[in-house]
């Protein structure tokens, strides 16, 4: 399994198509009040960086690493093809965010999920991320869980 894991623009229309699967996933799962996706469009004008993962060429998953100007950097928008999980590709998505994160020394970095995703929790426990308080914008939801990771020390 050839897995590659690149940066691209937000606005590559493979994301666009990965993040719409998303939306219609989530949207079936949880209601409008406890949907806290941002926007494509919402994040124009904000700092991020969006990575696709390829396997064997084709576009299976995305991340992105949301950058606004509050002391909350973000993983936002994570999602791999359903054919396709399971061969550690959201690993290497966040992975990669992570190392980013720590290159641009950003000591913490910020999550919101959601109870329903247990396989994502247990991942994001796996990488190192701890439960938090609800951090930036967000308001409590019994629904959404919070987390974040310290990277350590900024230079």
């Amino acid at each position: 399994m050839n897995v590659e894991i690149c940066q691209t623009d937000l606005f590559n229309p493979k994301v666009i198509a990965l993040i719409a699967q998303l939306d219609a996933y989530q949207d079936v799962l949880y209601p409008v009040e406890s949907n806290h996706a941002v926007s494509i469009e919402s994040m124009r004008l904000v700092r991020k960086f969006a990575y696709i993962a390829k396997l064997e060429g084709k576009v299976v998953g995305c991340a992105i690493l949301f950058l606004p100007n509050t002391p909350f950097p973000e993983i936002k928008r994570v999602f791999v093809s359903p054919d396709q999980r399971g061969y550690g590709i959201a690993t290497m998505l966040i992975t990669t965010i992570i190392n980013k994160s720590k290159v641009s020394d950003i000591s913490k970095i910020y999550l919101e999920t959601v109870t329903y995703q247990s396989i994502a929790v247990q991942l994001y426990r796996h990488l190192g991320f701890e439960v938090t308080s609800t951090f930036g914008d967000y308001q409590h939801d019994a629904l959404s869980i919070y987390m974040v990771k310290s990277l350590g020390e900024v230079s």
